[in-house]
């Protein structure tokens, strides 16, 4: 309504400002023509005086400032749309993105518990009980399963090792001298850390190389 209001007023100051301009041309023409003719025939009265004349132009000055103001304020409207619009866009974007975000936060939890279950049957175990092997291998086509369905909503599993500490990602959890690594990478995963759609949601809790 803003940008409707300003544009109107600007379209009514450009033509009242062209009706002017035009009119002090036509004046200030005739003006001199009366001027240079000394001895020709009687003055038409219903020419303008030089004084006014110049109010005119006074008050064409005036009026030029004003539409100049106008189309400033009226540029700065269009701007302002314009960013409105694309941060609209842009929320409406994440929205969609970010939609499932709390829904991922609270299967993480269920990943980490298959991950434990799977870690703490080892494969002379498996080898050994048949009915736990079978156990073992539905929990694991479980977790296989919920990953392939983490991926396809972009909910990608984050494990650090060996990578330069990133506080964005990486949870420091303690820190370790070792000569033989650079500092501040990341040594050991305590924890792996998920991403949605390249935001952290998790931070992969680590061990990081103490510099020494």
């Amino acid at each position: 309504l803003r940008m409707h209001s300003l544009v109107k007023i600007a379209r009514s100051r450009i033509t009242y400002h062209n009706v002017i301009c035009s009119r002090v041309s036509k004046l200030s023409s005739q003006s001199a023509e009366t001027e240079s003719s000394d001895n020709g025939p009687e003055a038409d009265p219903l020419l303008l005086k030089d004084e006014e004349i110049a109010a005119l132009q006074t008050k064409l000055t005036a009026e030029s400032k004003l539409l100049s103001e106008m189309k400033n304020k009226y540029l700065r409207a269009l701007a302002d749309g314009e960013n409105v619009r694309n941060r609209a866009k842009k929320e409406l974007e994440d929205s969609k993105i970010f939609s499932i975000q709390s829904f991922a936060k609270d299967m993480l939890p269920v990943s980490d518990v298959l991950e434990k279950a799977l870690e703490s049957v080892s494969e002379e175990e498996r080898n050994n009980n048949q009915t736990l092997a079978n156990l073992y291998e539905g929990v694991s086509l479980t977790h296989s399963q919920l990953h392939q369905v983490f991926k396809r909503h972009n909910l990608i599993k984050i494990t650090p090792l060996g990578e330069e500490f990133d506080p964005v990602y990486h949870e420091a959890m303690f820190q370790v001298p070792d000569p033989s690594k650079t500092p501040g990478t990341v040594m050991n995963v305590v924890q792996p850390g998920y991403v949605l759609h390249s935001r952290s949601i998790r931070p992969a809790k680590v061990g990081v190389v103490k510099e020494t």
